[in-house]
């Protein structure tokens, strides 16, 4: 099988779950290789991933930092309203829109020239990128979505006439349909139990990642924080501490954290200046530009977090209790479903206080119901089928669409 795999040029939606299936498709002796911006070179080849470059599709760097590159692609030039820490539900619409219309189709242009040069047999992609499932279409190949954000599946209602526009384009019929970029296969990488009953379409299946292996070892000093109190991690990640206003969470946190008795390290998500606005750091908590987040979490008893999905699997994964602070994109539905499932707590991004956040915090950690929860998850995460059975079932999608040779006609024995 050749399996083409497509990206959003975004650190977080590729090296986390594609990256790891195409370690696996490699394994199992597939030819497999990503299909996204230039700008992913490095990474990929870091991974020893196969990178099959869009030389016509824009990076994120450039998306955010050129207001008329956005403006051409529709995406607004402004993400919170003054004042707020959140975007707005109709700017993160007209986000959506502009992903699953303008953006997908000039992916797709270039797609479907490196596709076909490339021949894929299925082409798998992530939720946020559409251009994948627009060329596989137009191909006459099946599709499948490597769903790292189930919450994303809020937006097909909105995109759909987007998205049709786009099929129109290539000369393909509309459907009118929100779920039809899942209509052959769209993979879970959590427990079905995660996703509202709602979202749960016939066409989904669940599986569970690798753990992870290539983690380089922790600083010695993670080994000798303190034993007799509770570890917690807190982390409101990279992307969404590079948005305005965010950054002025960081000292509220770390003045709760410094409240309670914990251990705490606090993730600055690779921004070491941030460290001048904090001021006094409490003794009992650890300032780091970068945290090991998946080798330490299972070490920790509370993970503070802006309910990213990744980071959400990865607590999943580790059965740790949450207190979700979500800002942007699909981390408000999350953190509300990491409520409803009783597995932490929700906090309000733009109503934040020092007492708040030591009080949620103080809850999850005394309140054992919390980790069971999580550890209950966690369990049906590990009864999940690993990678190895997505890419069979890619590699049965595969052959379901080759078209079956006619038999060739055998002259009788004279």
């Amino acid at each position: 099988m050749r399996l083409l795999l497509t990206t959003q040029p975004i650190y977080s939606h590729l090296v986390p779950a594609l990256v790891p299936l195409a370690h696996v498709a490699r394994a199992a002796g597939h030819e497999v290789a990503v299909a996204t911006a230039a700008s992913m070179a490095d990474e990929l080849a870091r991974h020893g991933v196969a990178h099959l470059p869009l030389p016509n599709v824009p990076g994120q760097v450039e998306l955010r930092s050129d207001p008329r590159l956005a403006e051409r692609f529709g995406l607004p030039q402004q993400l919170m309203a003054p004042g707020r820490r959140s975007v707005d539900p109709a700017v993160w619409r007209q986000i959506a829109r502009a992903y699953a219309g303008p953006i997908a189709g000039h992916f797709a242009a270039d797609l479907l020239d490196v596709a076909g040069r490339w021949r894929p047999d299925v082409i798998v992609r992530e939720p946020a990128e559409y251009g994948g499932y627009l060329t596989a279409e137009r191909l006459d190949i099946p599709h499948a979505t490597l769903d790292i954000s189930p919450f994303a599946a809020l937006d097909l209602p909105v995109v759909v006439d987007a998205l049709d526009e786009q099929r129109v384009a290539l000369g393909l019929p509309s459907t009118a349909d929100p779920w039809h970029p899942h209509r052959h296969l769209r993979a879970g990488l959590i427990p079905e139990a995660f996703y509202p009953p709602s979202l749960r379409p016939v066409g989904g299946r669940y599986y569970r990642p690798p753990t992870p292996t290539d983690d380089a070892p922790m600083d010695p000093w993670y080994a000798d924080l303190p034993a007799d109190r509770p570890l917690v991690l807190a982390s409101l990640g990279s992307l969404v501490l590079s948005l305005p206003g965010i950054p002025d969470v960081l000292p509220l946190v770390v003045a709760a954290l410094g409240e309670l008795p914990c251990t705490a390290v606090v993730s600055l998500g690779g921004y070491a200046e941030l460290t001048e606005r904090i001021g006094t750091v409490p003794e009992n908590v650890r300032l780091t530009p970068f945290v090991p987040q998946r080798t330490l979490l299972p070490a920790c008893d509370l993970f503070l977090t802006h309910a990213g999905f990744n980071s959400t699997g990865e607590a999943v994964a580790a059965g740790v209790p949450m207190v979700a602070v979500p800002a942007v994109a699909d981390q408000p539905p999350n953190a509300r479903r990491i409520a409803e499932l009783g597995l932490g707590l929700r906090l309000d991004i733009d109503d934040l206080s020092v007492a708040r956040i030591a009080d949620a915090c103080r809850q999850v950690l005394t309140e054992p119901a919390y980790r069971w929860r999580v550890r209950a998850l966690q369990r049906q995460l590990l009864a999940n089928p690993g990678f190895e059975r997505l890419v069979a079932d890619l590699a049965e999608l595969a052959v379901l669409a080759r078209p079956v040779e006619p038999a060739r006609r055998v002259s009788p024995l004279r």
